[in-house]
């Protein structure tokens, strides 16, 4: 994807159901990215989350964790989360400053409507695979985490548009790197 060695890291904003594990999954298999998903990573860790601070606190500094690794052996990361406050995707440039790799924020921006449709199509999973990270999401939790976003203010990002296609998605993203590529 890259002309420079250096490793990439993308984290993800968005409420529940605004697309950033459907992107990041596809994203991470087309591009050669490692995934790197909250919820998969919570429930390995804590098979009945509580979503307490403790745990919480724990769950990111085991992300954290394993991204430094990954990007300083040369492996890009997307950081699947809602990285909804500043303070979180400050932590994650510092770790990719560290490391030597370039960092990019994706705003995943969706109607409420759909990402309320897509968090209830999520009951309908059958696939074993997906059946243990594809948890129901109440609607309040999409309503509480949407109040809590801090929109990007001179952070260098993509803004996608939740309801267009992955691959038109993933095209941006592209671009932006193909854009900003340093020889």
């Amino acid at each position: 994807m890259s002309k420079s060695h250096k490793p990439i890291l993308i984290s993800t904003l968005g409420f529940p159901g605004s697309g950033k594990t459907h992107f990041a999954r596809r994203f991470a298999k087309d591009c050669g990215f490692f995934h790197l998903s909250s919820d998969r990573l919570r429930l390995e860790m804590f098979p009945e989350p509580t979503f307490r601070p403790k745990e919480q606190a724990a769950v990111f500094r085991t992300m954290d964790y394993i991204c430094e690794e990954l990007l300083r052996r040369g492996i890009s990361v997307i950081y699947d989360s809602n990285c909804n406050r500043r303070e979180h995707r400050r932590r994650l440039k510092n770790i990719a400053r560290r490391c030597g790799a370039r960092y990019l924020l994706l705003w995943f921006c969706s109607p409420v409507p759909l990402a309320l449709r897509r968090l209830q199509d999520r009951k309908g999973v059958e696939a074993p695979h997906l059946l243990k990270y594809y948890r129901p999401v109440p609607a309040r939790v999409l309503f509480s985490q949407k109040e809590e976003i801090e929109e990007p203010r001179r952070e260098k990002h993509v803004k996608l548009d939740s309801s267009r296609s992955y691959q038109r998605q993933k095209e941006e993203v592209l671009n932006y790197f193909h854009k900003h590529e340093r020889s």
